[in-house]
């Protein structure tokens, strides 16, 4: 016990000295594991001085994983990875336990380096495909900013744009469990999700809906393609501009009601407007950087 309290003394007079020596416009706090050759006496005052700035470090160490967990128990405390996709970008991440995640453009994923023992808890804000290795023994959860996932083994693919009202999931293999931040009338309305079917959930209004669906055709952007069942001209421009980088703007709000279906493979953005300009009649300009739409061609002149 007098051991005990010698080191803890000696290293609480290491941090002091460390405070001491910085410049005033350097670091103010050093770690090092070496301690003092001689004990010296701290008074009471100084000693709580010294004690408070390595309480400050060690919480200062934990915020991030913190932030992933969103501060509940069994948080993980490895160092966390983020990886950010710009728009007209697309990546692939491989996790520690070996899960590999297609990662969508204008989109991020936050990651541990190293999952705990209990379990595998990543946060995704945009849309990817998830590949994930079984194992019962540590679930995999994904933190949505309206939602949770959470499955053991599967393959599924998220989309949960901040800029959009809903989420979708939907499963190509095993099962997969939704769970809505704020449950409709406060109770627990966790939907279970199996291959080929795809939830859809409002967050704005909390309505949960379930359909049948071709999980291939969900995940057809990790292979290039694009396909638009359907669509308001208004949602096909943002996956647009999210896929190529270049800004939409509508000179006229009539286009944006178009609904208009096509299906794309690793097109280019020049090929995909002018199909689908003859499948609704409406004007468009490619520039450098936007994609201008109009329903007029004198609209796209008109810049005021």
């Amino acid at each position: 016990e007098h051991t005990d309290t010698v080191n803890v003394e000696a290293s609480l007079q290491k941090v002091l000295n460390r405070i001491q020596e910085s410049p005033a416009d350097g670091p103010f706090l050093a770690v090092s594991s070496d301690f003092p050759e001689k004990r010296k006496t701290l008074s009471p005052v100084v000693r709580w001085l010294a004690a408070a700035a390595v309480t400050g470090l060690v919480a200062l160490g934990g915020f991030y994983a913190f932030r992933l967990t969103g501060g509940k128990p069994g948080a993980q405390t490895a160092s966390v990875v983020e990886k950010q996709n710009g728009k007209g970008e697309k990546s692939t991440i491989e996790l520690p336990d070996g899960s590999k995640i297609w990662l969508n453009a204008d989109s991020k994923l936050s990651y541990p380096q190293a999952f705990n023992e209990k379990t595998r808890e990543v946060r995704l804000s945009g849309e990817a495909f998830f590949d994930i290795q079984k194992n019962p023994a540590k679930p995999f959860v994904i933190h949505l900013a309206n939602g949770t996932v959470r499955v053991l083994g599967t393959s599924f693919n998220i989309r949960a744009y901040d800029d959009e009202d809903r989420i979708e999931t939907s499963v190509t293999t095993g099962k997969v469990a939704f769970i809505p931040k704020q449950p409709k009338g406060g109770g627990s309305d966790t939907v279970f999700l199996t291959p080929n079917r795809k939830l859809q959930y409002s967050f704005l209004s909390g309505k949960l809906m379930t359909q049948s669906t071709r999980s291939t055709d969900d995940k057809a952007w990790i292979e290039g393609r694009m396909i638009f069942k359907s669509m308001t001209l208004e949602d096909i421009a943002r996956e647009l501009e999210r896929n190529f980088g270049k800004k939409v703007v509508f000179r006229s709000d009539v286009p944006k009601q178009y609904r208009l279906t096509g299906s794309f493979h690793n097109n280019t953005l020049e090929e995909i407007m002018f199909y689908l300009s003859k499948t609704k009649e409406f004007s468009y300009q490619i520039t450098n950087e936007e994609l201008l739409i109009a329903k007029e061609p004198d609209e796209l002149r008109n810049k005021n």
